[in-house]
């Protein structure tokens, strides 16, 4: 029976995608109809507040390849890509990757994601999307969900569900400056 409940929170989760992560509501009255990003759109840009309240804008980067993802405290296969992005940041920081981890926990949650990212011991800025704003402007659906984003401001690679190290890598092939 549990297997069951499980299975349709899964499928209902799917189903609504977008509704889950924010509103989609038009001026209309009417959700607009989103579709996956694909490689070489323009990235949408955001601007969004990490836990201290300081504004983080992704037009800010350009010109620097980008990672993006999105996660949430209570996704089990988020904190393990989380160490892989640990280690990619820190391995790619002098070529001038940036890594921007948009969390999707609810609203008020500044405190359990700081405390997240100190037990992890992450140094990349974790920036919080309680309305799925910026998850909406994305089409995530799915968490983990990263978006690699080339120096040009495009969509290099999308990413559905969670990376290890070497699939990170080889994402970063696409984005980084090559010697």
């Amino acid at each position: 029976m549990r297997g069951i409940v499980v299975l349709g929170v899964v499928v209902t989760f799917l189903v609504l995608g977008e509704r889950v992560w924010g509103d989609t509501l038009g001026s209309t009255g009417t959700q607009k109809a989103r579709s996956l990003l694909t490689p070489g759109q323009p990235a949408p840009d955001f601007v969004a507040h990490n836990p201290d309240g300081l504004s983080i804008a992704l037009h800010d980067y350009r010109g620097r390849p980008v990672i993006v993802n999105f996660w949430a405290t209570w996704c089990a296969p988020c904190k393990q890509e989380m160490r892989a992005l640990q280690a990619v940041h820190e391995a790619y920081k002098t070529a001038g990757l940036v890594v921007l981890a948009v969390s999707q926990d609810q609203q008020d949650q500044e405190e359990l994601v700081r405390a997240y990212w100190a037990a992890l011991r992450i140094a990349f800025p974790a920036l919080l999307d309680p309305d799925g704003r910026v998850a909406t402007r994305y089409s995530v659906f799915l968490l983990p969900s990263t978006v690699f984003i080339h120096p040009t401001g495009t969509v290099a690679a999308v990413h559905l569900g969670a990376m290890t190290l070497a699939q990170i890598e080889q994402y970063l092939g696409a984005i980084l400056p090559q010697p």
